[in-house]
C-alpha cells in the first residue's frame, strides 16, 4: 500500500511517519520544501509539491492507495483544501483521512474551523471514500507557550469552562489505523481525551508537574491578543481571538458517549493531558540542568 502524506512536517505529520513507517507502508510525502524532503530517509518518496499551485499536485497522487491531508491554518486553508480534492478527484484514490477539527461543527464562525467545515463538505460531495478525523484542542499547544509557563503563567485564555484535550501523537496514531484499513468506510471520529480542564485547573496541573506555582492570570481574549500581537501575523491574532472568545463563552466539553466511537481507532484508549503536563514538565527541567 503507497500512502501519501500532505502535513508531514508538523506535529501530527512527524508522528504519522514512523507509524506507517513500522507497519511497512509505501510513503510518499508531498512537501514544498526541499530542505523537508532531503532530510527523510531515503526510502520515502517525495514529491515537491506547492498546493498554491495545484497542478504540481497531480504527480503526488498518480498511484496512490490512502492519502492524509492535513491542511496548514492559513488564510488560504479552504481553497488549498478544495484544490487539492479537486485534483484528487482526476483520479481518485482508494481512501483520504482528512484532519479536520471538532470546532468545525462547533463553532464555524472560527475562520480556521469554518474553512475545515468547507472542506469536509467538499470530501463527502466528492464519491471518494473517506474518514474525517475531528480532534479537540490539541494538548502540545501548549509547547509554545514554554517560556511563559516556566516563568509561572498559563497565559491561553480558556476561561472557567472545561476544554476537551487530544495528544497529537494520539491523533497520528488514529490517522494511522484508519490510513491502513483497508474497509475504508466513509466515518467520522471524534478524537479526544476525557480530560477537560479550564484555565485554573490547567494552571494547577503545571504547578503539580513543575514544582513551583503557575499562576492563571484570567486574560480576556482581547489582552491576550495584544500581548501576541508582535509574535504572530494578523490573519492568525484574529483566529485565536474568535476562538478563544468561544472557550471563554462555551468551553470545549466533551462527554464519554461522543468517544465511543473512536476505540475502534485508538483502542488502548487515548493519553491523558496530565500525563502529557508531566512528561512536557520532566522534559523542560532536564534540559534546564543540562545547560
Amino acid at each position: 500500500m503507497t500512502v501519501l502524506i500532505f502535513g508531514g512536517s508538523g506535529n501530527v505529520g512527524r508522528a504519522l511517519i514512523p507509524i506507517l513507517y513500522a507497519s511497512g507502508a509505501k510513503i510518499r510525502v508531498a512537501t514544498r520544501s526541499t530542505a523537508y524532503a532531503a532530510s527523510l530517509p531515503d526510502d520515502i518518496d517525495t514529491v515537491i509539491a506547492d498546493m498554491d499551485d495545484p497542478s504540481t499536485l497531480r504527480p503526488a497522487f498518480k498511484g496512490v492507495e490512502s492519502v492524509f491531508l492535513l491542511i496548514a491554518n492559513s488564510p488560504k486553508e479552504t481553497q488549498q483544501g478544495l484544490s487539492t480534492l479537486a485534483i484528487a478527484a482526476e483520479s481518485p484514490p482508494r481512501h483520504i483521512v482528512y484532519l479536520s477539527s471538532d470546532l468545525a461543527v462547533r463553532a464555524p464562525m472560527i475562520p480556521h474551523a469554518g474553512g475545515k467545515f468547507a472542506i469536509e463538505t467538499a470530501l463527502r460531495a466528492s464519491g471518494i471514500a473517506h474518514t474525517i478525523l475531528r480532534p479537540t484542542y490539541f494538548a502540545q499547544n501548549d509547547l509554545v507557550q514554554k517560556d511563559v509557563i516556566t516563568a509561572g503563567a498559563y497565559a491561553t485564555p480558556l476561561g472557567a469552562h472545561p476544554v476537551a484535550r487530544i495528544d497529537t501523537r494520539d491523533v497520528a496514531l488514529a490517522a494511522a489505523t484508519a490510513l491502513l484499513d483497508i474497509r475504508a468506510k466513509n466515518e467520522v471520529f471524534l478524537l479526544s481525551s476525557l480530560d477537560a480542564p479550564n484555565g485554573n485547573e490547567t494552571a494547577a496541573l503545571w504547578s503539580i508537574a513543575l514544582g513551583r506555582a503557575v499562576i492563571y492570570p484570567d486574560l480576556t481574549p482581547e489582552d491576550f491578543a495584544n500581548s501576541i500581537e508582535t509574535m504572530v501575523p494578523p490573519w492568525l491574532n484574529f483566529d485565536l481571538l474568535i476562538m478563544h472568545r468561544w472557550f471563554k463563552t462555551n468551553g470545549h466539553p466533551v462527554n464519554q458517549e461522543d468517544l465511543e466511537a473512536q476505540a475502534a481507532l485508538l483502542p488502548q484508549g487515548p493519553r491523558s493531558y496530565r500525563s502529557f503536563v508531566e512528561e512536557t514538565a520532566n522534559i523542560w527541567q532536564s534540559e534546564t540542568q543540562s545547560r
